[in-house]
């Protein structure tokens, strides 16, 4: 029994906290909520916007090119059939539409590149946006949490995989999102209306 005993105090002596720990002090960031309030957020988003609106622009053009081309394919490749015409008329078509045709082939390789292309471009613009977007948020919640003297942040807002949050239940007064929006929106221009 004394060995119980002495063994219960000894685990008690190793759950009390040393008189110079650091109190454990949590906080929560609804990163969802920042993410569609910071205002940055928004200029990102119209940016790719603009992007893939340039991107359809060209391919747009590319289209009505290679609608042009094919056309002019079957317009000549028609012509070398036609009886009306002398057999070295109708060669002449038919070499005209093999023209045609490889130009036509080149036109499709030359979208297929352009838009692969592109698709990369905008791939690699929305990660390198994403990149700065988080360095940002991140920086703006570890500045709140210095100044409050958190010792961990907690992000809400977030759904794993299986439906459940990634934090189940937080006490509203834990909550800093205003704060890390106050400081990511800081330098927000002011839009004259």
């Amino acid at each position: 029994m004394k060995k119980q005993v002495m063994g219960l105090v000894a685990a008690m002596g190793l759950m009390a906290v040393p008189a110079g720990a650091v109190e454990f002090k949590p906080a929560t960031v609804d990163t969802a909520r920042v993410l569609k309030e910071y205002y940055k957020t928004d200029l990102a988003e119209r940016h790719i916007k603009e992007q893939i609106a340039d991107f359809s622009a060209e391919r747009d053009k590319l289209l009505d090119e290679h609608k042009k081309l094919k056309q002019d394919f079957e317009a000549l490749r028609a012509e070398s059939q036609s009886k009306a015409l002398t057999e070295a008329a109708r060669d002449k078509k038919k070499e005209q539409a093999e023209e045609k045709l490889n130009a036509l082939v080149e036109c499709e390789n030359s979208i297929q590149k352009k838009a692969a292309g592109r698709k990369r471009e905008l791939e690699g613009e929305g990660r390198k946006i994403q990149a700065e977007l988080g360095k940002a948020i991140n920086e703006a919640i570890r500045s709140c949490a210095q100044k409050g003297g958190y010792t961990m942040v907690f992000a809400t807002g977030g759904v794993l995989n299986n439906g459940l949050e990634a934090v189940l239940y937080s006490d509203s007064k834990m909550d800093i999102t205003d704060e890390v929006l106050k400081i990511l929106n800081a330098d927000k221009p002011v839009v004259k209306e």
